[in-house]
C-alpha cells in the first residue's frame, strides 16, 4: 500500500522566487503570518513582522501598506477613544494605550520603521485572512479591529472578489511607488473563521482565492503559496488542529512551514537554516553536569557551528547565542 494512500498531496513546485538569508522580507496580515514569519526570524532571516499588528480582511491590509508606503504621519484626528484606551481603527488592538502621545507616537514609530523596510525589503509576503469586513457607518470606512467598540457600531460586509483586486491592487501599487522590483507572494490563512457560520467562511475563503490568482494575473513578480490548500486537502484530519478545532496545531505549522522551505529555499539556504536551527536548539539544551570535557567538546561544538554561518553571512547576529555557550564551563 502506498504511503500516500489515505492522502491527498499538494504538488510541491520550486518557485523561481527562491529567498535566502540575503533578502529581506516583510509580512502582513492574519496571525498566520505571525506563525510563519517567527518561523523565518528564529532561522535568523531578516523579516518584520506585521508592523500594523495582525489584520484579517484585504482592505485593511492594503490601507496599511499605502499607509506605510506614503509615510503617513498620524495625528489626533486618527485616533479614537474608547473605554479608557486610545487607538486607530487601522491598527490591532496591541497598539491601544490610556495615553494619547504614547499610543501616537508607538504608531508613528512603526510606520516610519515599517516603511524603511518596505524599501529594501526583497519580498513582501502578504496573508489573506477573511474577505468578511467591518465598516464603521459613520467615518464609512472598513475597519481594521473594532477594539470592542459597540457592534451597532458597524455593518458587517463580505468583501466581493472586485472589491479585494481593487483595494489590493491599490496597495501594491503604492509598494511598487517606492520598491518597483520587489516581489510579492500571497497566500490565504489556513485559519477557520467560522464565528458566524461554517459556509460563510468558505465563501469568504473563496473570494481570496480567486482574487490572489486575479492579481496574479495582472501584477508582475507575483506568486501563490498554498497554505490553505495544504491545510485542507493534504492535512484533513481535526488532529491538525488546536483544541479550538479553529487554528493549525504545531505540528501542522511545522509541515507548512516545511513545505514554504521546500518552495522557496536553494539548496545552500536549506543546509544553512538547518544548521542554524541546530544551534538554536542546542541553546535550550540544559547542561546538568559540572565542568567536564564533555560540556567543552558541546560548546566548541556550537561554537564553530556559529562561526561557519558567520563566515556565509556576516550580517547574522549570534550574539545571544555565543555568550551562551561561552558561559559553559
Amino acid at each position: 500500500m502506498s504511503n500516500n494512500y489515505f492522502r491527498t498531496l499538494i504538488g510541491n513546485k520550486k518557485s523561481p522566487l527562491s529567498i535566502s538569508h540575503n533578502d529581506n522580507i516583510v509580512m502582513i496580515g492574519s496571525c498566520f503570518a505571525d506563525e510563519i514569519g517567527n518561523k523565518l526570524v528564529d532561522a535568523k532571516f531578516s523579516t518584520l513582522i506585521n508592523p500594523f499588528g495582525i489584520l484579517f480582511n484585504p482592505a485593511s491590509i492594503a490601507q496599511s501598506l499605502t499607509l506605510i508606503a506614503e509615510k503617513k504621519v498620524l495625528g489626533e484626528e486618527d485616533l479614537s477613544f474608547h473605554n479608557g484606551q486610545w487607538f486607530s481603527f487601522s491598527h490591532h488592538g496591541s497598539f491601544a494605550d490610556n495615553n494619547k502621545t504614547a499610543c501616537l507616537k508607538n504608531l508613528n514609530d512603526s510606520i516610519d520603521k515599517a516603511h524603511k523596510e518596505l524599501q529594501k525589503a526583497n519580498v513582501l509576503i502578504l496573508t489573506l485572512g477573511s474577505a468578511m469586513a467591518y465598516r464603521h457607518m459613520k467615518k464609512d470606512v472598513i475597519v481594521a479591529n473594532c477594539h470592542k467598540v459597540d457592534a451597532s457600531t458597524f455593518e458587517r460586509k463580505l468583501l466581493t472578489v472586485d472589491d479585494i483586486v481593487n483595494v489590493m491592487a491599490d496597495g501594491i501599487a503604492k509598494v511598487k511607488s517606492i520598491n518597483p522590483k520587489i516581489r510579492i507572494i500571497f497566500t490565504v490563512s489556513p485559519i477557520r473563521y467560522i464565528k458566524y457560520d461554517m459556509v460563510e467562511n468558505m465563501l469568504s475563503k473563496a473570494n481570496l482565492i480567486v482574487a490572489t490568482h486575479k492579481l496574479i494575473e495582472q501584477e508582475n513578480n507575483c506568486e501563490y503559496f498554498p497554505a490553505f490548500e495544504i491545510m485542507i486537502d493534504d492535512l484533513r484530519d481535526y488532529r491538525f488542529y488546536k483544541t479550538d478545532m479553529i487554528h493549525p496545531s504545531e505540528l501542522a505549522v511545522d509541515y507548512i512551514w516545511q513545505q514554504f522551505s521546500d518552495t522557496y529555499f536553494d539548496e545552500a539556504t536549506s543546509k544553512i537554516t538547518k544548521l542554524i536551527t541546530e544551534i538554536s536548539t542546542a541553546k535550550k539544551h540544559i547542561i546538568h553536569h559540572e565542568a567536564c570535557a564533555e560540556n567543552i567538546k558541546f560548546k566548541n561544538s556550537q561554537l564553530e557551528k556559529i562561526k561557519k554561518v558567520e563566515s556565509l553571512y556576516p550580517k547574522l547576529s549570534f550574539k545571544e547565542e555565543k555568550t551562551h555557550f561561552n558561559n559553559i564551563k
